[in-house]
């Protein structure tokens, strides 16, 4: 852009003419004519700094088009990515510019990220070599990908990409948690209309761990308790996660001999009674209990959260030093909860027909 060019858009950017900007700076309003339409193209070094003094810029600003579209750029930029909660990034990987309130999501100071490598340090290790691909390749499919947040736990979003230079990329990132929990919570239901008996809950347990998986949760096991008062019986499945083998486990005790037996078990239960969420450490008793319900000594959970529902509790035992992120992680169980609850009623009422048919037999 040319020096009459950039203060003509300059002056027009503050509302002025040429005669206020003639009053501002003392240049007689010919003389800025004569710069804006290229008929003076090296005016005196006193009238550029007048100039640029009435316009608020230094000189440099004024004189030099890069400078000039630098800054114009910069300032685009940081209100297109503002406003779409995106972050700007070099084909290479290095992060220019994000958005504050994407920044304030995943727990950064943008100072944190500038300049460094942002496919490294905002995405998770399963979700890099999707993300570099997008970013150099330039492609605008959309992308589902775990994000890390500062304090290690991942955030699952889809992800964007718009080409607004031959090396840079707008990413535009959109939270998808609650659109993750509730798909992977349809998926529980409906693995859960294909069980027959309480066994089966089993499997479905199973299930309901991938899909915390899938998420990004970072978790030791998932568990499943099933209160039934009527029979005096109570029901415990585990699946464990990945990392911690894939196993899954379950067994069936009497339940008021349980109860007299683990302080822990009559806490879970007096939450359930309160409709309550219970977080706490893993304690003695719990060990003990996990290891006469499911013969398991090996479980050391770091952190124990259960969340009630009609029929019992589903817990997670988080990792020992890994982040915690409990409100959250209930919000996500609750989730979870309304269709476990759903395919467990299935499956009480039928019991119930069961044990009519055959006492009627």
């Amino acid at each position: 852009m040319s020096l009459g060019r950039n203060l003509k858009e300059l002056r027009q950017k503050q509302s002025l003419n040429q005669k206020d900007l003639s009053d501002r700076s003392g240049v007689s309003q010919a003389t800025i004519s004569r710069i804006e339409t290229g008929r003076v193209r090296r005016p005196g070094s006193l009238a550029l700094k007048s100039l640029a003094d009435a316009l608020g810029i230094s000189t440099d600003s004024l004189v030099d088009d890069a400078a000039h579209l630098a800054r114009v750029h910069k300032d685009r930029l940081h209100q297109i990515t503002e406003t779409l909660n995106a972050f700007v990034i070099h084909e290479n990987g290095r992060l220019r510019f994000i958005s504050q309130t994407l920044a304030d999501l995943l727990g950064y100071r943008e100072e944190e990220l500038l300049a460094k490598d942002g496919i490294e340090l905002l995405f998770a290790p399963q979700s890099r070599p999707e993300a570099r691909h997008m970013v150099a390749s330039g492609s605008s499919n959309a992308y589902e990908a775990l994000m890390v947040r500062g304090d290690g736990s991942f955030l699952s979003v889809e992800i964007t990409n718009v080409n607004i230079s031959e090396k840079e990329r707008l990413v535009i990132a959109r939270d998808i948690t609650t659109h993750c929990c509730q798909q992977g919570a349809f998926r529980v239901l409906l693995a859960g209309c294909d069980a027959d008996k309480m066994r089966d809950l089993g499997k479905v347990v199973r299930i309901l761990g991938d899909e915390l998986e899938a998420m990004g949760v970072q978790f030791e096991a998932v568990d499943l308790q099933v209160i039934d008062e009527q029979r005096n019986l109570l029901a415990c499945y585990r699946a464990y996660s990945a990392a911690r083998g894939y196993r899954s486990l379950q067994s069936v005790v009497n339940l008021q001999e349980s109860l007299g037996r683990f302080a822990s078990l009559r806490k879970l239960v007096s939450y359930w009674n309160r409709d309550k969420a219970w977080e706490r450490e893993a304690d003695e008793d719990f060990r003990q209990m996990t290891q006469e319900i499911f013969s398991d000594s090996m479980y050391r959970p770091g952190l124990l959260l259960d969340v009630p529902f009609a029929q019992g509790m589903l817990g997670l035992g988080l990792p020992i030093g890994g982040p915690r992120r409990t409100e959250q992680l209930t919000t996500i169980l609750g989730e979870f909860t309304r269709s476990i609850s759903l395919v467990v009623k299935r499956l009480f009422e039928l019991l119930s027909l069961r044990e009519k048919l055959n006492s009627t037999g």
